[in-house]
C-alpha cells in the first residue's frame, strides 16, 4: 500500500492529488479548497465537484485515508502526552495533502501544527448557510518530545469560510484514455507495515 501524490491537471506539476492505493480513491489537497465554505464547494468553486468530479468523503472514508498513512490515534482517550506513534505519519500526510497551520498553545508552551477539512454532511439534502458542519483535524504537538491526535469537532455554519478550514474532497481514481496504470508517480509514502513486510 501506498500514498501517491500526483497532478490534478496532467504535465503541469501542481501536486493537488494524493491517491490511496488500497482504496483507488483520489483526494484533493487541502490546500485547494482553503477559506471556501462547504456550500461554496457544493455550488462549484474551483471546479472541484463539477469539472473534476469530486465529492465530500465521508468520515468513514476519512478514518481508512489516515489509518492508511498509518495514523493510529483518535480523539482524547487518554492522558497527555500524546503518542509520537502518530507523529511521522501526520507530517507525512501533511506534505502530501497541506492543510497546515501554526498556532501557539498557551497550556503546552509548544506550537500546534493543525490540518483540517470538513467532511460529508451527515444530514440528508442540501444544508442551509447556518446548518453546523464536523471538522477532521490533524494535531502535532511540537515539543520535545513530539506528539499527536487526530479528531473531529464543530467547524461552523455551512455558509463561513476560515483559511484555516479546507474540504476533504474524494473522486475515484482518474486515469487518461489508453494509459494503463504502471504506479508513476511525483512521491510515493509507504506506511510502515509495508516497509516491515519488505
Amino acid at each position: 500500500m501506498a500514498l501517491v501524490q500526483q497532478n490534478l491537471v496532467p504535465g503541469t506539476g501542481d501536486h493537488l492529488i494524493t491517491l490511496d492505493t488500497d482504496t483507488n480513491l483520489e483526494w484533493l489537497s487541502l490546500n485547494a479548497t482553503a477559506n471556501l465554505s462547504y456550500l461554496d464547494v457544493l455550488g462549484g468553486a474551483g471546479g472541484y465537484t463539477t469539472t473534476y468530479g469530486f465529492r465530500y468523503a465521508t468520515g468513514q472514508e476519512i478514518g481508512l485515508l489516515h489509518q492508511h498513512a498509518g495514523i493510529t490515534k483518535f480523539g482524547l482517550t487518554q492522558t497527555v502526552p500524546f503518542p509520537q506513534s502518530n507523529h511521522v505519519a501526520m507530517e507525512t500526510l501533511i506534505e502530501l495533502m497541506g492543510g497546515a497551520a501554526l498556532y501557539p498553545s498557551v497550556a503546552s508552551g509548544s506550537v500546534l501544527v493543525q490540518s483540517q477539512g470538513m467532511m460529508k454532511f451527515r444530514g440528508t439534502g442540501v444544508p442551509t448557510p447556518m446548518t453546523p458542519m464536523s471538522v477532521v483535524q490533524l494535531w502535532l504537538f511540537k515539543h520535545n518530545p513530539p506528539s499527536s491526535y487526530a479528531d473531529s469537532n464543530p467547524a461552523g455554519p455551512a455558509g463561513n469560510r476560515a483559511p484555516e478550514i479546507a474540504s476533504y474532497l474524494i473522486r475515484n481514481r482518474v486515469l487518461p484514455v489508453g494509459v494503463v496504470s504502471r504506479g508513476k508517480s511525483t512521491k510515493v509514502v509507504k506506511t510502515r507495515r509495508a516497509k516491515k513486510k519488505s
